[in-house]
C-alpha cells in the first residue's frame, strides 16, 4: 500500500483575500475618480472656450451689427436737415470733432471697372475715437487727427475679426483702388489707394500727419495682422484725389 506524502500548503483566511481585494478596489476606484475629474475638467475648458468663440464671433458682430444699424438711421437723420454744400477748400479749417462714439464720416469702397463688393458690402460708418467701447461700434477716428477731406492724415482703426469684423478683407485693397469718405455735411471726397504695409503695432508713425511724405492729405486705414492675432498691423494708406 502505497502512502501520498501531502505537502502542507498555507491557504490564505478568507478575510485576508477580501481584505487585498477591497485594497485593490480601492486603488483601481481611486485612478478612475482621477481619470474622471480629468475628463471633466477638460469637458468643462472646452465647454468654456466654445462659449467664448461664440461671444467673440457671434454676439459681438450682432451687437456692432445693431450699432452700425442706429449709426445709418442717426447719419441719414442729420444729413436731411443739413443744406447741401460745396466741398471746402483745402485750407478750410476742419469743424469741432463730434462726441464720442458718434458718427464722424462714412466709408465706401471700389475697384475701378470692377462692380464686386470689396472689403465690405455696406458701408461703413466711423465713429469718433478708438476706444474699447468706441470700436464695439465700428472703424474708429483717431483722435487728434485730420477730418475727412482735411489736410493731414485722417487715420481710422477697426477690427479684424471681432465686433462686426469691418476690416476683415482689408487686405482685398491694392494701389488704385477707390475709397470714398463722405464727412458729415454729406461732402464726399475720393481716395486713392497708394500703398499697403505691415508694421509693428508701436509703429505710431503711420499716424503722423504726412506719413507717406507727399504732402497731399492721407487717409490712413489700421487693423490687426494677421487674421486671429495682434502680433502686427496691416495698414492702408490712401491720398485725396
Amino acid at each position: 500500500m502505497s502512502h501520498t506524502l501531502e505537502l502542507p500548503v498555507m491557504q490564505p483566511r478568507r478575510s485576508q483575500i477580501h481584505g487585498r481585494g477591497r485594497r485593490r478596489r480601492r486603488r483601481g476606484g481611486t485612478g478612475t475618480n482621477l481619470l474622471r475629474w480629468v475628463g471633466w475638467a477638460f469637458m468643462f475648458a472646452g465647454a468654456v472656450v466654445l462659449l467664448y468663440l461664440v461671444y467673440s464671433l457671434l454676439f459681438t458682430n450682432l451687437q456692432t451689427e445693431a450699432a452700425q444699424a442706429e449709426l445709418g438711421e442717426q447719419w441719414q437723420q442729420q444729413l436731411d436737415q443739413v443744406d447741401p454744400a460745396p466741398a471746402p477748400a483745402p485750407d478750410t479749417p476742419p469743424a469741432p470733432p463730434p462726441a464720442p462714439g458718434d458718427a464722424v464720416a462714412m466709408l465706401e469702397f471700389a475697384r475701378p471697372g470692377s462692380a464686386e463688393p470689396l472689403v465690405s458690402a455696406d458701408p461703413l460708418f466711423v465713429v469718433q475715437g478708438v476706444a474699447v467701447e468706441d470700436l464695439k461700434r465700428g472703424p474708429g477716428s483717431y483722435p487728434d487727427t485730420a477730418a475727412p477731406g482735411a489736410p493731414g492724415n485722417f487715420a481710422v482703426a477697426g477690427h479684424r475679426t471681432t465686433y462686426g469684423a469691418p476690416f476683415f478683407h482689408l487686405d482685398q485693397l491694392a494701389p488704385g483702388d477707390e475709397i470714398f469718405v463722405t464727412d458729415r455735411t454729406g461732402v464726399r471726397y475720393t481716395y486713392r489707394v497708394a500703398q499697403q504695409r505691415v508694421v509693428s503695432p508701436f509703429e505710431v508713425s503711420v499716424l503722423q500727419p504726412d506719413p507717406l511724405g507727399t504732402g497731399r492729405p492721407t487717409l490712413t486705414l489700421t487693423t490687426c495682422h494677421p487674421r486671429f492675432s495682434a502680433a502686427q498691423r496691416l495698414i492702408v494708406f490712401a491720398e485725396l484725389v
